[in-house]
Parts: C-alpha cells; structure tokens; sequence
C-alpha cells in the first residue's frame, strides 16, 4: 500500500481533483518510469479513488532510455483515455519521437497533464499552490500581455532585452486548470506566453536550462550563461559560460536544425506561492519573473508560422519587466500597485 504525507497528499489531489478535474465515468491512463514511479503510483491510487478506468505504464519496460517511439500499448491506452498523466524524468532525444507524439495523441482523444522531471521538491512546493488563485493572476497578465506592443527586461546579472510583440503571435495563459478534451500543460503551471515578433540584447540565465539540462546541470546561479541575441537569434559562437561541457552541450544543441537558435517563447511566470529556485524547470519557469525559450514557439498555440524539433527555455532571477511602459515586475515580485490599476 502506498503511504503519502500530508503535502504529498494534497499534491497529489491537487493533480487529480483540481488540475485535471478527474470524473468518475472517465478513463485514466499514467505514463512514468523508474525514476519517477513513487509519483506515479501516488497519482494511480488517487486516480483509482474516483474511478475504476486506469491504466498505468513504465516506459522502462518497453525498451532503454532514451526511448524513441511511442509504445504500442500506451498508444492503445491514451486512445482511450480521458486524461493522460505524464510523470517522467526527461532524457535527451525523446521530445521529438517519443514525448511529442504522445501528447498529440493525448489531446485527440482526451486531455494531457505533462509533468516531466517531477520530484519530490516540486511535489512539496509548486504542486501546493492554490491553482484558482493562479488561474486568476496569469489570465490578469494575459491580457495586459496581449494589449502591449513592446516589453522590456533586466536582471541584476545583466539580462538586458526589448521584445516587440505582434497582434498575430497570441498569448497563451497556462494556468493548470485542464479540464476539457484537447486541453494539455505542465504542471506545476503558471505563465503566460507568446512567440515574440523579434527580441533583441543580453539574456542571462542565472537560473535553470530546460529539457534535460537541468537535470544535468541544476541551479545556474554560480555558473550562469551569457547568450547574444539578434534578431531572435541566439548568436551561438559568442555564447559564454564558465561550465565549458555544458557550453559545448548548449552550443551543440542550438544547433539542431535551423530554427533551434531562434527565439520560441517568451513567458512571464505567474505562480506566486513559490519562494525559491530549485533548479528543476519545471517549476521554476513558473517562479514569478521570465523565461525564454530557443527552438518550438509552439505554433499550435501561438500562431507562429515555423518551427523547430526541439525546444529549451532559460530561466532568469531577479527580474524587472515592463510592458510598452508600464513595469509589472520589479526585482522578481510583481508590482502589485499597477497590476491593481490595469485590472
């Protein structure tokens, strides 16, 4: 039997009963593996309470990591599921043949809750906000966001950018809150974000990397990356970081196809209950301040009309941001007097 503390508990509720608002009459199925298998069972003994339909698989049992299909069987089960859980620690070369494919398919036939490099520190922090309060604030910044022509953001560290946005590029809020076919994000969720028309300066990732360099590499901040960007495009030869093996990784992977060094996304984290970095992206993009991502804008959402195969965001600390000229976040907190005012 599967014994949970009390934040677990509620973590885990908070997936099942809050974010994918699971219903008796739907059919379940959780996609986890060795690494990850202790949230993954949590998740099937609460899924398991509210309905007799779920399937549950590890990938390890279909082949070695990283896995580069997308099992029959699974297939099987997410066509005729409801709600797909995927909890997993990420591997590099699975997001293109393996991740992608499973989440188109999960959001055919139902909806996706995407939760990969999950662990006990995000179930501890980020899975116990209070997700209606969330929804609240990132469709608040949403609407500002979509109203603005122009950003502009600094950091302590020496981020120093302008973004110029387009009425055709749309935000996007992701607040956790999936609850209808078609529907996928991360949880923990909390950000609002768009492919920008062009964005140019310093970035300073001072913070974590995505995709499965935070695993690798973790928290940044003493060891962080300087990245020129022109005209969208991260200048990859001048890219600066005093780690040289992650500066070769980072360097080989922007360059994975002609869109990997082209700016994707720009997100604005709006999940206020988190306090501090723990050097897992997939939460601390949600840390309130901004992330920017090179490769996939996500097109299916934002409208953007390219693409790339891979996708990895920077997380930044300490940031100030103001759209056109009004600042909504100040040293990482967000300027609660104006945010007041544009309500």
């Amino acid at each position: 039997m599967i014994k949970m503390d009390r934040l677990s508990l509620n973590a885990g509720k908070n997936i099942v009963e809050v974010c994918s608002r699971l219903m008796p009459n739907e059919t379940a199925t959780i996609v986890t593996d060795k690494e990850t298998v202790t949230i993954g069972k949590a998740i099937k003994k609460l899924a398991e309470e509210i309905t007799q339909k779920v399937n549950f698989h590890v990938i390890e049992d279909y082949g070695e990591r990283p896995l580069t299909f997308l099992p029959k069987e699974i297939k099987k089960d997410i066509k005729a599921s409801d709600v797909t859980y995927f909890a997993v620690d990420s591997k590099p070369g699975e997001l293109q043949k393996f991740r992608g494919p499973l989440v188109m398919l999960a959001t055919i036939s139902g909806r996706e809750i995407h939760m990969p490099n999950i662990d006990n520190a995000i179930m501890n922090y980020g899975m116990q906000a209070d997700y209606y309060k969330i929804a609240s604030l990132t469709f608040l910044i949403t609407g500002i966001a979509s109203k603005s022509k122009t950003a502009k953001l600094t950091t302590p560290k020496g981020t120093d950018i302008k973004v110029k946005f387009s009425k055709n590029l749309k935000w996007v809020p992701d607040t956790g809150l999936l609850w209808y076919k078609g529907m996928w994000g991360n949880l923990p969720a909390g950000e609002a974000f768009t492919c920008p028309e062009n964005l140019e300066g310093i970035m300073i990732v001072d913070g974590t990397l995505g995709d499965f360099f935070c695993a690798k590499y973790g928290d940044l901040e003493k060891t962080p990356i300087s990245i020129l960007i022109k005209n969208s495009r991260a200048i990859v030869e001048k890219i600066e970081c005093e780690n040289k093996e992650l500066l070769k990784e980072l360097k080989d992977y922007l360059k994975k196809d002609e869109n990997a060094n082209r700016v994707g996304e720009f997100g604005v984290g709006t999940n206020i209950y988190l306090k501090n970095f723990i050097g897992n992206l997939l939460q601390d993009e949600k840390f309130p301040g901004v992330h920017i991502a090179f490769g996939s804008p996500f097109p299916e959402h934002t409208g953007a009309n390219w693409k790339s195969s891979v996708h990895i965001d920077g997380v930044m600390r300490k940031c100030s941001l103001w759209f056109d000229d009004i600042q909504i976040i100040d040293d990482g907190k967000f300027n609660q007097k104006e945010l007041l005012t544009l309500d």
